[in-house]
């Protein structure tokens, strides 16, 4: 079975001025979670990650700091929900079900983060101390400012995890809309950021810290995983190349230098690509 999605969901993804957040409590299954990474592919689970963050972080694209720290969570999600097994992912998201249903959390973290007292801090409630140090860490200045740039990247990724897993079980089959996992025509939508700078005839390629990490993980792959196959291909024709050993595309065409009959984005990929070469043979 698969599980139908598009980003012009506006359950999922809505439309909106202002990030919103749920006004009631996120529900988790962790059963249901281990159901669904048996039938679902990694190719899903990380476009799924790839659509959150894109959606996040384009409500903070003025606010670097922000960004980073938002990127750093949603490759912590990433780590542990694609690229780990399904048990680590199971426990991971329990940690996150805990976090994103403290009661006032939004504002809990940001009197934390300015240093000030609250009666509750749930880095040293018994109930929440557990789940909070696995994700942040202890408790003290660092882990505040940490949890209160992040709270926004946890919150929606289990919303929006909430509303599928609830799909899953009630109209997976009913539902019409992208697959992530297999269909050539699926693209992030321009609500979605994706590559800073992309596309603005900059010499040289601006990646936040997710990028690369993706990049990294799918490697040759990750431009096609990140904005679909159906462009990619279309890009070829028109004469882009990508990376031969990061999968990075061109800006322009014939951007990238050639050795060896293949194209690279720098002299460190070519080389690492021979290393691997020699490694292989």
């Amino acid at each position: 079975m698969v599980l139908p999605i598009s980003m012009e969901d506006s359950e999922l993804f809505p439309k909106s001025a202002n990030l919103e957040l749920p006004d009631k409590r996120i529900e988790y299954s962790s059963e249901n979670f281990l159901q669904m990474s048996e039938k679902l592919s990694r190719l899903w689970w990380s476009r799924l990650v790839i659509s959150v963050r894109g959606y996040v972080i384009n409500y903070f694209k003025t606010e670097d700091d922000m960004q980073f720290l938002c990127d750093d969570a949603f490759i912590m999600i990433h780590q542990h929900v694609v690229e780990s097994q399904p048990e680590i992912g199971q426990q991971f998201l329990s940690d996150l079900e805990a976090i994103v249903n403290v009661e006032n959390l939004v504002d809990i973290l940001q009197l934390l983060d300015k240093g000030d007292q609250v009666r509750q801090n749930p880095f040293m409630d018994k109930c929440t101390k557990a789940p909070f140090e696995r994700i942040f860490g202890g408790a003290n200045v660092a882990t505040y400012r940490i949890a209160n740039a992040q709270k926004f990247a946890y919150v929606i990724f289990m919303n929006i995890f909430s509303h599928l897993q609830q799909r899953w079980l009630t109209e997976a089959k009913k539902r019409k809309g992208i697959r992530f996992e297999e269909d050539p025509e699926w693209q992030p939508d321009e609500r979605v950021v994706l590559f800073e700078h992309f596309f603005e005839g900059n010499r040289t390629w601006v990646l936040l810290d997710f990028d690369r990490h993706i990049l990294n993980y799918w490697r040759p792959q990750g431009s096609a995983v990140i904005f679909g196959d159906r462009f990619i291909e279309d890009k070829k024709r028109l004469g882009f190349a990508l990376c031969a050993h990061c999968g990075i595309l061109e800006q322009r065409v014939g951007q990238f230098a050639e050795r060896n009959h293949k194209r690279f984005c720098s002299l460190k990929c070519a080389e690492n690509y021979e290393t691997n070469s020699h490694t292989n043979d």
